[in-house]
């Protein structure tokens, strides 16, 4: 019996949406009774469009990752959220949060488990450009991580850190939309060994993702509900500095998840969204395989 490993039917699921895609532009004009939602968080790709004035959302993933390196098995569970908090319809408050758990297991004979809060991210970003007046949306702001997660556990640094975030999108025809980010975390003067002492050292993280997706289902109802499936494929770039045995060391990481994600909307505008991804590695350095479970709840704004 010819066997199939989980990566190899990953990879195929990438696929998925240039099969979705077929079926999503062949959907007559006259079904869609109102205006589609716009594609608003992926999950390893910043989204660009903000949220409307008092308008809430919060959204919590979990994700798993795999990987295998010789002797050497390991299994990351991440679970984190995000609040967005529209202040205007062209500015947005933005905290993120979450609880690591790192796991490994050497030879199936020993294993090590550390587990505990990962650090706080605090930002506000602006849509500068807008698509009903300019080609693509653009929208960026300043971060800013508070250090809660535990460096004796190898969970942080303890250190504060200082980013931006920048992200673009465009939307094609009410069926195609692309999105494109940057993020990048600078954390100065961050000493060598967990009590404080020893050398210190600047680190740096940058993040670059793009995203490519296609509407499968935009279904309005004559109830003033609306029911919606999107289906994408997303890559991820990422170059990181990290203290390992009191030494800085350097990884680069490179990423492709391909994702499905359906959401409800009710008649007084609540979007309740569930989704899921299958994000797998493609070099040594990367998490091998493994799936994000996503739940995603907006309330109406103001206007």
């Amino acid at each position: 019996m010819t066997s199939f490993h989980p990566k190899s039917i990953l990879i195929l699921l990438g696929l998925l949406p240039i099969i979705v895609f077929s079926v999503g532009t062949s959907r007559s004009q006259t079904q869609s009774l109102g205006e589609p939602e716009e594609p608003d968080f992926f999950f390893v790709t910043g989204g660009p469009y903000t949220q409307q004035k008092g308008s809430p959302q919060i959204i919590w993933a979990n994700q798993w990752l795999w990987t295998k390196l010789g002797d050497l098995n390991s299994r990351d569970l991440t679970g984190s959220g995000r609040f967005e908090l529209g202040l205007t319809d062209r500015w947005e408050l933005d905290f993120e949060f979450g609880f690591l758990q790192l796991r490994e297991r050497l030879n199936i004979t020993s294993s090590s488990s550390e587990s505990g809060s990962a650090d706080l991210l605090f930002g506000i970003r602006y849509r500068l450009l807008d698509e009903a007046v300019a080609p693509f949306t653009l929208t960026l702001g300043p971060q800013v991580v508070a250090p809660v997660a535990s460096r004796s556990r190898g969970l942080g640094v303890g250190k504060m850190g200082y980013g931006g975030d920048i992200t673009l999108g465009k939307d094609w025809d009410r069926s195609v939309f692309a999105v494109a980010s940057f993020n990048g975390i600078w954390r100065p003067n961050v000493p060598t060994f967990p009590d404080g002492s020893g050398l210190q050292v600047d680190l740096s993280e940058v993040v670059l993702s793009a995203a490519l997706g296609f509407r499968a289902m935009e279904r309005p109802t004559l109830r003033g509900t609306h029911h919606d499936l999107h289906v994408f494929t997303e890559i991820n770039a990422a170059y990181m500095q990290e203290l390992e045995t009191r030494e800085k060391i350097h990884s680069v990481q490179y990423t492709i998840a391909p994702g499905v994600r359906y959401g409800f909307t009710s008649g007084s505008g609540t979007l309740t969204e569930a989704g899921l991804s299958f994000p797998i590695g493609l070099n040594d350095a990367t998490p091998a395989w493994g799936f994000i479970v996503q739940f995603q709840f907006e309330m109406a704004g103001t206007q």
